[in-house]
């Protein structure tokens, strides 16, 4: 009895651990427990891109020769732009309410936003469609254009990233203010958080200082001043009769491609709040990949 007891232990041990027969899985719970992987990886790749790294392409040709549009230009044919990988950590990311543009908190940024960063953000007009340019003026800045050559704080701006770019400057003919403020704007000086704005009649004053050119006027007139209150109706809060406070600090920036770019020269300050992140590298078309400066 003892031996046969013994044998049918020994015919009753299987493959699995101990000794003991583990079921098969289901056809069924192989996919269940598949769709379940893919799921939790898809909602990790989505966090990843929503909250530290977003993939972008350059569609137009207003930051060349830094990047290319797939856009024909007048220094570029039309072909492959670059595609860009895009970080969100350095100047602190956004959050936002979701499906809105308002701001709730942006996270602690590792550094400020300096003279000539290239910033990807939300445009301000139309925030669903994204934008990327250069950082010209930093909040509190006063800004003026002379004849193409940029001046912050009454001094020259060294600009290095235009070493390579002069053909970009593709017109012989200097606009005046009065024309366009392509070649010649301002001076005004760029709002930060907490600035005093005032507005009377076709004048603009911030902390008190009056702002004024031909074209500045021309741009926020009367005419226009609904303008100047969509871009900003977020970004400040009315403190009295005609006056208001900035609630964010807000920065001018401006295309590499001087001659073809739409940027603050034209449709206003870009609030920090729109800023989503720093470019990083290049990554497609292979010819171009590296970094981005």
């Amino acid at each position: 009895m003892i031996f046969g007891r013994k044998k049918q232990e020994k015919k009753d041990k299987g493959p699995g651990p101990g000794g003991r027969a583990e079921p098969k899985k289901s056809l069924k719970r192989k996919i269940y427990e598949g769709v379940e992987t893919s799921e939790t990886a898809t909602r990790i790749v989505l966090i990843i891109r929503f909250l530290f790294i977003q993939a972008y392409k350059i569609p137009t040709g207003s930051m060349e020769p830094t990047l290319l549009g797939s856009e024909a230009s007048l220094n570029h044919s039309r072909g492959w732009g670059d595609h860009l990988l895009v970080e969100k950590i350095t100047y602190g990311i956004p959050l936002f309410i979701p499906f809105t543009d308002n701001l709730i908190v942006r996270l602690p940024a590792i550094r400020k936003i300096r003279h000539g960063d290239i910033v990807v953000f939300k445009y301000p007009h139309d925030p669903k469609k994204d934008y990327i340019k250069r950082v010209i003026g930093l909040p509190g800045d006063e800004i003026q254009i002379k004849n193409k050559k940029v001046y912050i704080n009454k001094k020259k701006l060294d600009e290095p990233w235009l070493k390579y770019g002069k053909k970009h400057f593709t017109s012989k003919y200097l606009e005046s203010g009065e024309e366009s403020p392509r070649d010649n704007f301002g001076p005004i000086i760029i709002p930060k958080e907490g600035d005093n704005i005032r507005f009377m009649n076709d004048r603009i004053y911030i902390n008190d200082k009056f702002i004024y050119n031909k074209k500045i006027i021309s741009m926020y007139s009367r005419e226009v001043t609904g303008e100047y209150f969509k871009l900003y109706e977020k970004s400040i809060t009315p403190s009295g009769e005609n006056k208001y406070i900035a609630k964010y600090d807000c920065y001018f920036v401006m295309g590499d491609n001087r001659d073809n770019s739409s940027d603050s020269r034209y449709w206003g300050f870009l609030p920090c709040k729109y800023i989503s992140g720093k470019p990083l590298v290049k990554y497609l078309p292979f010819t171009r990949m590296g970094l981005i400066k």
